[in-house]
């Protein structure tokens, strides 16, 4: 017998959600009929929660499910999302912080499941939130069979460490600017970062002293990304806060070594497979950049931990996990 489900597919896309939602539909079981919501609305908005019952009150789906935190209201189904973190509380507006509490929270705990991607983002929805621990269910991301099976390398006009991702606050990247700058390393060698030149951390490189060593790369097309890991003498990963943190194993899958940090849910996702230090100890950053740059024998074993590492996260897991909760 078929099950219809109605899905969120606006998550899809060049983001760490699209890439979940693309594994998940990828590996859609025979049974199951999809239905997606048809919308323009944009993601954040504050009405979409309104716009997602509408679209359930005039679909004949038997369940909702999105990849990401926005639930629908007044469900007529039972619905199941997934929360990757709660970053909404933290790093975002005043405004954000309250939507979250008093509508994004209220509307997750009528939910029949809710997802969530690390032991620490649950542990932050059941104390922050409330959320009952036995409706929440971990089901870890995976990670590209091409970022393992590559073998090609992207080689700059010079040795580089690599950031991979987003500009936001929680991503401490002028304090990795600053533990770069601070690192006793070869000069030739620079500081990559993903997207365009941004005023604010060329001040910060200024300031450090680094201008000239810093780099930033643009907009990488996503079949490009495995030679980029694999290129790079590090990946520089020390974030504040993260629900998954999906970065640290493509670098480790491609056989790069990962500096991290040792906050949020970085060491349960990394494991013995990366270097994991204090992000707010600008000195102990700069101390693990050198260990990783200068240290032969430390560089290989993080490199040997990082692959055993990524054989816990596969997204034929996570599709089967995430299909069973969405279906029981």
């Amino acid at each position: 017998m078929n099950t219809k489900v109605l899905i969120d597919s606006r998550w899809a896309g060049n983001t760490g959600i699209g890439r979940l939602y693309r594994e998940v539909m990828d590996r859609k079981p025979p049974h199951v009929v999809g239905e997606h919501v048809k919308s323009n609305m944009r993601l954040g908005s504050l009405y979409s929660p309104f716009m997602l019952g509408k679209a359930i009150r005039s679909s004949t789906a038997d369940i909702f499910y999105s990849p990401s935190f926005m639930p629908p209201a007044f469900s007529s189904i039972p619905f199941v999302i997934t929360i990757h973190d709660l970053m909404h509380l933290f790093y975002y507006s005043p405004l954000h912080k309250i939507y979250y509490q008093q509508v994004i929270a209220r509307l997750a705990k009528k939910a029949k499941k809710i997802i969530t991607v690390s032991h620490h983002s649950k542990q932050q929805l059941v104390q922050l939130l409330g959320i009952d621990e036995h409706l929440i269910t971990v089901i870890y991301n995976g990670v590209d069979e091409r970022f393992i099976q590559n073998e090609e390398r992207i080689k700059l006009d010079r040795p580089y460490l690599l950031y991979i991702g987003n500009r936001r606050k929680n991503k401490n990247i002028p304090a990795m600017i600053r533990a770069f700058a601070r690192a006793a390393i070869d000069k030739e060698i620079i500081f990559a970062l993903s997207g365009e030149p941004d005023t604010f951390l060329l001040q910060e490189a200024e300031r450090s002293g680094v201008r000239e060593r810093i780099k930033f790369l643009g907009f990488i097309q996503e079949e490009t990304l495995p030679q980029l890991y694999k290129g790079a003498l590090v990946t520089l990963y020390a974030s504040l806060m993260e629900g998954f943190g999906l970065p640290i194993l493509e670098a480790m899958a491609s056989g790069t070594p990962v500096l991290t940090s040792n906050v949020s849910s970085l060491p349960e996702i990394a494991g013995p497979g990366a270097l994991c230090v204090d992000p707010f100890n600008i000195n102990e950053m700069a101390n693990g950049i050198e260990q990783l740059v200068n240290n032969n024998e430390l560089r290989n074993y993080y490199i040997e931990e990082g692959r055993k590492r990524i054989n816990a996260f596969q997204w034929e897991h996570t599709a089967i996990q995430t299909w069973k909760a969405i279906l029981s």
